[in-house]
This record gives C-alpha cells, sequence and structure tokens, in this order.
C-alpha cells in the first residue's frame, strides 16, 4: 500500500512537472497532460468511493468526496472542445463522449441519494454501472 501511495505521488510530481513546463506554450487548449491529470483525478476520486463502500469512511465523506473530484472533472471536459485531445478520426465519438459523460452524472447523483439513505447496496449498483461508462469511453476512445 505504502508502495502504492508512493508511486502514485511521484507519478503526480512528473505530471506537475509537464504541466508546468508546458504550461506557457499551450495556455487555452486542452491537452494531453490536462486530460491525463484530469483521468488521473477521476481515477482516485473512484478509489475514494471504493473506500467508502468497504466502509473506511464515516458516514460516506469519501464517497462524496470521490462524487464531487468527478464532477468537478466532467464540468470541465464538457467545456472541451473535442478536438483538443480526439483524433479526425475519433471526432465523430464527441457524441458519444457527451452521452457517457451524462450517464456517469446521472449515476453519481443516484449514489449521493444512496449515501443520504444508507444504502449500501444501491451505492455499488451505481458505482459499479459509473465504472462500466468509464471503461466503455476507454475502450472506445482511449489509444
Amino acid at each position: 500500500m505504502k508502495i502504492k501511495n508512493n508511486v502514485i505521488k511521484l507519478g503526480k510530481g512528473i505530471l506537475l512537472a509537464s504541466v508546468l513546463a508546458t504550461s506557457t506554450f499551450a495556455a487555452e487548449k486542452y491537452t494531453k497532460v490536462d486530460r491525463i491529470k484530469d483521468m488521473l483525478t477521476m481515477a482516485e476520486a473512484l478509489d475514494d468511493i471504493q473506500m467508502g463502500l468497504l466502509f473506511r469512511c464515516k458516514d460516506g465523506g469519501c464517497v462524496k468526496t470521490g462524487i464531487n473530484r468527478i464532477k468537478k472533472v466532467l464540468h470541465t471536459i464538457e467545456k472541451v472542445d473535442p478536438k483538443d485531445f480526439l483524433d479526425n478520426e475519433q471526432l465523430h465519438a464527441n457524441k458519444f463522449a457527451k452521452k457517457t459523460r451524462s450517464m456517469i452524472e446521472m449515476y453519481l447523483d443516484e449514489i449521493e441519494d444512496a449515501v443520504r439513505d444508507n444504502n449500501q447496496e444501491e451505492i455499488l449498483h451505481n458505482y459499479t454501472l459509473t465504472m462500466r461508462q468509464c471503461m466503455s469511453c476507454h475502450l472506445r476512445l482511449r489509444k
């Protein structure tokens, strides 16, 4: 576990250095570095939700944190021009990516409701659906 955390910290450090180094060249464009940073944030947020499912956080705190982190990234991605990160032959997939984003947000809203109701099964169900949407997008758009 400690090694995993150190690897994650090292990866974040390298990513941050890359972002700082390239930020002067790409002020307004959503770059590959931006996308990687956002995807790492969402992966970590999914871990937060999973920790909450395993009862490692009180009062659904981890779950709520994870949901908020993912939604923040989703709202960032919503404003991005798909030409900034999709190849020309993938631009048709923009509609698919937008639908996936809205489905993820809907499932996260369902998880929030389930946290309020303390319904662990419903949290798990919608977490699984969220992961399926993430994987679907990765399988279709990721190279």
